[in-house]
């Protein structure tokens, strides 16, 4: 589901309007790893360094390197990096559809960090310390193991592999109580944008 969040953020933006208005395809690539794929180069003309520290806590999984002003994270298959400066990286694309999709992803993304930063300040350095890798084992923990299939994955174990990238919510599990789920939020997400 590519572009997650699409229709409740048009109501926040008329609230709220949009830091991030555009990210423009500036450079179609090859693919380095499948001569089939695509990689793209988007630029905005906004200066997104303080909305990296946000996304890199929201996002499992995402890396943050404060001396090149850039986070990386994978999202579905693609590997996706952040620049302060405005330029975004995606990789493994089918076509300019799919780049353009992800694009309005990674902006949705952006402007809910935006408002996250408006409404809290800059990241402090203790929250940044606060992250920690999550694996699928640890979050398997907290799963109800019946493989079932219903969260669209046929295992337990899997649903923990997709929740620890980010690809999946544990509000997909219908056996996990509230109270479980927003658990499992808390670890997956240090904050919530």
């Amino acid at each position: 589901m590519v572009d997650g969040g699409q229709k409740g953020s048009s109501l926040i933006n008329l609230l709220i309007p949009p830091r991030v208005k555009e990210i423009k395809i500036s450079e179609v690539l090859p693919c380095l790893t499948s001569s089939e794929r695509i990689r793209v180069v988007g630029t905005t003309s906004e200066n997104l360094d303080d909305l990296l520290p946000a996304l890199y806590l929201y996002l499992p999984q995402a890396t943050y390197n404060k001396q090149s002003e850039s986070m990386s994270f994978m999202f579905q298959e693609h590997l996706i990096t952040i620049f302060g400066a405005g330029k975004i990286t995606v990789t493994n694309l089918k076509d300019r559809e799919e780049a353009e999709n992800v694009l309005r992803y990674v902006k949705d993304l952006l402007n809910r960090a935006s408002i996250y930063v408006n409404r809290h300040g800059k990241i402090s350095p203790e929250l940044m310390s606060c992250k920690t890798k999550l694996s699928p084992i640890e979050l398997n923990k907290f799963l109800p193991k019946k493989d079932c299939g219903e969260c669209g994955v046929s295992t337990c174990y899997g649903f923990a592999i997709k929740l620890a990238t980010g690809e999946n919510s544990p509000r997909a599990c219908p056996y996990l109580d509230s109270e479980k789920s927003a658990e499992i939020e808390k670890k997956i997400h240090v904050i919530q944008i």
